[in-house]
């Protein structure tokens, strides 16, 4: 019995009506901002779990583990909460189960969020009130924004909706149709903890190792699927190939082994240069230049990657369901 209902939990395949309902709720409603939102509540974890390491660690080496057993008490505790709530739900009511599918899923990515934080930074962007664009680039961004100009707040927002492609819609999405709201809570809480400390600088360099590292073998496979996906919805603007051989050619010059690959992607598509100039708490860091595009960065260009962007979730919705159907033979279950 208890097999049968975890093979339930962690199965998405089976599960596929029910994570593109939460797919649905998502787009249609964006994510609710309140103080009990899943991901707030992973976050206060691990900052006491952070306090915690921190008044018990001293040494490199004693951060580096504490760091280790951070990551394994945070995923392994919020997939087996997931799972267990998962399994009371389908004791209690098989509609509840897949209504808790639905929520988990529809907390889990952020496809209207993306789209809506970068609207909020073009519209202000357009109006020539510079401030009010670097600042709401800035809750989007760990970079400073303070000094941008025009062109760097356009270059942040495009950055930052190419690698969230990855990391808010696609990975999420992927680990769901994979593993199910389980498997996307446990990419959720590991990318959670690499947003808060895994950070390469003298603060986060030990403690947070553990966390980067698992995030970069999470989105390995995500991110290469984010930037095809972003080729191949560039058909529309006619630069698949241009957004293929720049991913190729470029994704592995950024410093992240999976950002880069959406950036470059995303590059190609809209026939930019991205890379360049940022400073991260006073450190200047000189990012290689990534697309060989001619084209100024404009303002409309934001509109054009949140148009990218919906297309890559209308696409990999489709690919993942269709692939989930054929392998289970099941639509309904």
């Amino acid at each position: 019995m208890l097999t049968s209902l975890l093979f339930s939990a962690w199965l998405g395949a089976r599960q596929t009506p029910w994570i593109l309902l939460g797919v649905v709720l998502d787009i249609l409603f964006s994510d609710p901002p309140w103080r009990y939102h899943p991901v707030r509540l992973i976050g206060h974890v691990i900052d006491i779990l952070e306090l915690l390491s921190r008044l018990l660690a001293r040494s490199p080496l004693q951060l580096r583990i504490a760091g280790v057993l951070l990551v394994v008490v945070v995923l392994s505790g919020v997939s087996a909460l997931v799972t267990a709530l998962l399994i009371i739900a389908h004791v209690v009511s098989i509609w509840a189960f897949r209504l808790l599918i639905a929520l988990l899923t529809y907390w889990g990515i952020a496809i209207r969020g993306l789209a809506e934080a970068a609207i909020a930074i073009y519209r202000p962007l357009a109006q020539g009130r510079w401030e009010e664009a670097r600042f709401y680039l800035s809750m989007i961004v760990g970079r400073e924004t303070e000094n941008l100009d025009s062109a760097g707040i356009i270059r942040g927002t495009i950055e930052s909706v190419a690698e969230n492609t990855c990391d808010g819609i696609v990975a999420p999405m992927f680990f769901a149709f994979l593993l199910g709201p389980a498997g996307l809570w446990l990419y959720k809480a590991a990318n959670t903890m690499d947003s808060m400390i895994g950070h390469n600088n003298a603060q986060y360099h030990d403690l947070g190792w553990a966390a980067a590292k698992m995030d970069d073998i999470l989105n390995w496979i995500p991110a290469r699927i984010s930037g095809m996906a972003i080729a191949v919805s560039a058909i529309l603007d006619g630069r698949f190939h241009q957004s293929y051989q720049t991913m190729r050619k470029d994704g592995r010059r950024h410093p992240s082994p999976n950002s880069g690959i959406s950036e470059a992607a995303m590059a190609g598509a809209l026939d930019v240069q991205l890379g360049g100039f940022n400073s991260y708490d006073g450190v200047v860091s000189l990012r290689p230049k990534i697309g060989q595009g001619k084209s100024p960065l404009t303002v409309p260009m934001i509109i054009h990657a949140i148009s990218i962007v919906m297309r890559v979730a209308l696409l990999v919705s489709l690919a993942f369901a269709f692939l989930a159907v054929s392998l289970t033979g099941r639509w309904l279950s």
